[in-house]
């Protein structure tokens, strides 16, 4: 068993403002021009540390939907005018950049320390400053802290950059659970079962991850704590145990259980105890997803011949089907506001990505090359991490906030992930 570092003590001192200048919720929103000039290093500034902040900065920033990297060539065209600041930031105005992100490395023994201000362009003021402090092989996890609050600055909300996504892996010769950050970067491997391990789900603190496992024999469910690697069962019912969603709460977990073909949705509490069925029905009732309110849950049902999917509220009652114009529906995935699916369809011979919006009844086929599946939204709503083999074997690739997607993962055939917030 591997567990996760402790890989947030970054020391930081400084504030910021409490203004927000965008509202993402805007229709026609614009994206605000952001120069990033290269971080003046200090002398004895750990270079590769240096190095590998800015990467993880500039890669961070770049996938926002709200921020927009000047480009690098229109930065170097402008010249910093010798003992005037205030002219030089007027310089990258013109140049089209309406806040600048200025700054310094500098290291003082294994730690790496960084200062840096963001320049309101209009206003000549100084809208946020922040200096950070960490050991040199947490670079990565600075930059990813500084582009969380510098999209809170901008949104209200704090970016995706902490975050982490549980998946399956067969790359070491079984399929174990693993878990890397939102850019498919620090890939830790949790379990080594040699057997196999299937649907990881995240509670939303990010302290248990849930997971069905082989390595009794019978597929029971487990509950996972990363950080301390303490592994316990969940649930032993009869048959598949799979599927878990937890409550937002995190006090129960959703899942689906079931012996000879027939799977009915039980709920069972993390603390312990008799699970409890939800349905009962002669269809395959699977894949339960826990609304963010935690008043409905979203699942897979045969009722109507194919899967497709239904909503109920939390006991279990007033079960009405969701999906009508799909041949198959499944998979189902809440995004953060409550208001939106992104779930697995059939279209022309191959698995494809849709959104189902609850208010509207609005369904859009997101598709793509290859075969799609396995949608699961980011903590903040704006990307969609899914499984696809289009490069020939199943793999994870994520959306930028654009749309356009970026593959995570390229050793072994990867699936099944599942995003949270920040593990605790």
């Amino acid at each position: 068993m591997v567990t996760l570092a402790a890989v947030f003590a970054v020391a930081a001192t400084a504030g910021a403002q409490d203004e927000v200048y965008l509202r993402v919720t805007s229709p026609g929103l614009q994206r605000v021009v952001v120069a990033m000039p290269p971080l003046a290093p200090r002398p004895g500034a750990d270079a590769v540390a240096g190095e590998a902040f800015t990467a993880a900065l500039t890669r961070d920033l770049g996938a926002t939907a709200v921020l927009s990297l000047l480009p690098d060539d229109v930065v170097r065209s402008v010249i910093p005018v010798p003992n005037d600041p205030a002219r030089t930031r007027a310089e990258y105005r013109a140049a089209g950049a309406q806040f600048l992100l200025d700054g310094s490395l500098a290291s003082s023994g294994s730690q790496l320390v960084t200062e840096v201000r963001l320049w309101d362009l209009t206003s000549g003021e100084v809208a946020y400053s922040r200096r950070l402090q960490a050991a040199a092989t947490l670079a990565p996890t600075m930059a990813h802290t500084l582009a969380n609050e510098l999209l809170r600055l901008f949104t209200g909300k704090p970016g995706p950059f902490l975050s982490r996504i549980a998946f399956i892996s067969d790359r070491t010769g079984a399929k174990e659970l693993w878990v890397m950050r939102w850019d498919g970067s620090e890939t830790q491997q949790m379990t080594s079962h040699k057997s196999i391990a299937l649907a990881p789900a995240w509670s939303a603190d990010g302290q248990w991850l849930a997971f069905t496992s082989f390595m009794r024999g019978q597929p029971q469910l487990f509950v996972l704590k990363p950080t301390q690697g303490y592994l316990r069962p969940l649930s032993t019912l009869p048959g598949v145990n799979t599927s878990a969603s937890f409550s937002p709460d995190g006090s129960q977990v959703a899942f689906a259980a079931g012996a000879g073909g027939n799977t009915d949705i039980y709920v069972a509490p993390v603390a312990g105890g008799e699970p409890q069925r939800l349905t009962a029905s002669r269809a395959i009732d699977t894949q339960p997803a826990w609304s963010p309110s935690g008043r409905q849950i979203a699942f897979t049902s045969t009722a109507a011949g194919s899967p497709q999917l239904y909503l109920m509220d939390a006991e279990g009652t007033n079960v009405r089907r969701l999906t009508l114009d799909d041949r198959f529906a499944d998979e189902a995935a809440w995004a953060p506001d409550g208001v939106r699916l992104a779930y697995t369809t059939w279209v022309e011979n191959r698995f494809q990505i849709a959104t189902l919006d609850l208010r509207t009844g609005h369904r859009e086929v997101i598709a793509g090359p290859g075969s799609n599946e396995s949608p699961c939204w980011s903590p903040d709503g704006t990307m969609l991490v899914f499984v696809s083999n289009r490069t020939g074997s199943s793999q994870i690739f994520v959306t930028d906030a654009g749309g356009n997607p970026r593959q995570l993962t390229r050793e072994g055939s990867n699936l099944q992930p599942s995003w949270v917030a920040q593990v605790q």
